[in-house]
């Protein structure tokens, strides 16, 4: 077979799984879809086709069989009338989306795509946890989460608290969940102490300590992350911690070892745990609190806490969630660049999640296709439905792996 058929024969296939995926999805429509724009983009067309709007399910459901999108959106916005251009749509609110993608992780592009998105999904489980359920408040049955198709998770809020906010003030939340403009030294509180007295004169000095237990925000991740570090240096050998100290801290040499001798041979580090006091070292020499209070705000340093891994720095798509007219994929539809499905997925469920074993759409069989590669990837297999497929010029794969395998690596039937 030759090239031009090949391509045909290939067009020819996806065409058909997207026909038999509309035609037997029961559709997931957002809430209060009459209100929300929609948008398409077909195989082989050109640009979007929008505005769409829907007055039923059954409409929205023949509309997809029919015209089978390769990509399929909708607005996080509602509006008055959704099928009028944009220039005269009446706005009436929108949800709170999170958009975190591969696409913006730091050193996401030299990993594997499974590495992106174990990646992503705890990064995802963070933002969901600590920030938005953590420090907002958010209840879970407020938060929508979904596999965008291919790289990563969209988080949708709805709640009234979010309804009517401001551009400006959906983008001021992504800051503080990404730290920017975050001042570290203003973080950790202070405490009185008695340094010196003479009869009835006190010098009185400024302490800093740990933020409490009870402090919600970035001060409970301050608190936790130099808890995590201080268990963690427990567990290192002595040489181990020392060079992190010097290395990553900045600590002379002297500094280092005199901190290491209070924190870890006096078993300090765990008056810092319990009593969150820093103010444990001799003035002596070099060793003094300034030292270990510049660790402290160290651990919130950008390229620390990536170590760490309590941070979601660099994978929010900040336009997005700023953006109060933004379009959003379509859950259950399915993504042109993987031919993996928009999942809708339970937070409780989502610590086992598997993109691809669960967003495999479900009227793909295991009937066995040929394919053919000009150009291999870097990784020799990949787990697909439960099933190693080993990457070769060309292969036999269950076709229920097949669409993901040539959206994705650019295989051919043959």
């Amino acid at each position: 077979m030759d090239a031009v058929d090949s391509e045909i024969k290939t067009r020819r296939f996806l065409s058909r799984v997207l026909r038999d995926h509309y035609s037997s999805l029961d559709l997931y429509l957002p809430y209060r879809f009459t209100r929300r724009e929609f948008a398409f983009v077909y195989m082989g067309g050109k640009g979007m086709h929008r505005p769409v709007a829907f007055s039923t399910k059954k409409e929205a459901s023949e509309f997809l069989i029919k015209k089978t999108p390769l990509h399929a959106y909708y607005s996080t916005a509602y509006y008055s009338d959704p099928k009028v251009p944009m220039k005269n749509k009446e706005w009436l609110g929108a949800d709170l989306v999170f958009d975190l993608d591969a696409d913006h992780l730091p050193g996401g592009d030299v990993l594997s795509y499974p590495e992106q998105l174990e990646e992503v999904r705890k990064k995802t489980r963070l933002l969901i946890h600590d920030f938005l359920m953590g420090d907002f408040g958010f209840d879970e049955d407020e938060l929508h989460l979904y596999f965008s198709g291919h790289r990563g998770y969209h988080i949708h809020i709805r709640s009234k608290k979010v309804l009517n906010m401001s551009s400006q003030a959906r983008r001021e939340v992504v800051d503080y969940i990404t730290g920017i403009g975050l001042d570290v030294t203003e973080i950790l509180p202070s405490e009185d102490i008695e340094v010196d007295s003479f009869m009835e004169f006190k010098k009185i000095a400024k302490s800093p300590k740990l933020p409490g237990e009870d402090v919600g925000g970035w001060g409970k991740k301050m608190r936790k992350l130099t808890i995590q570090l201080l268990e963690r240096w427990s567990k290192m050998e002595r040489d181990s911690v020392l060079k992190e100290m010097k290395e990553k801290h900045k600590i002379g040499d002297s500094t280092a070892d005199g901190l290491y001798k209070e924190l870890y041979d006096k078993e300090k580090w765990k008056r810092v745990k319990e009593e969150g006091t820093l103010d444990i070292f001799p003035e002596q020499g070099k060793v003094n609190v300034n030292s270990f209070k510049g660790i402290i705000e160290g651990v919130l340093d950008e390229k620390n806490i990536r170590e760490i891994g309590s941070q979601i720095i660099g994978t929010t798509d900040e336009p997005v969630t700023g953006d109060i007219k933004r379009l959003i994929r379509l859950p259950t539809s399915i993504h042109g660049g993987s031919f993996l499905e928009v999942t809708p997925i339970n937070i409780n469920e989502f610590a086992d999640f598997d993109p691809l074993e669960k967003a495999i759409p479900k009227c793909l069989s295991t009937d066995k296709k040929e394919l053919v590669m000009k150009k291999l990837p870097e990784l020799n297999e990949i787990k697909v439905g439960g099933e190693y497929i080993e990457f070769d010029e060309k292969m036999t794969v269950p076709e229920f792996a097949a669409p993901f395998i040539i959206s994705k690596y650019r295989a051919k039937l043959l």
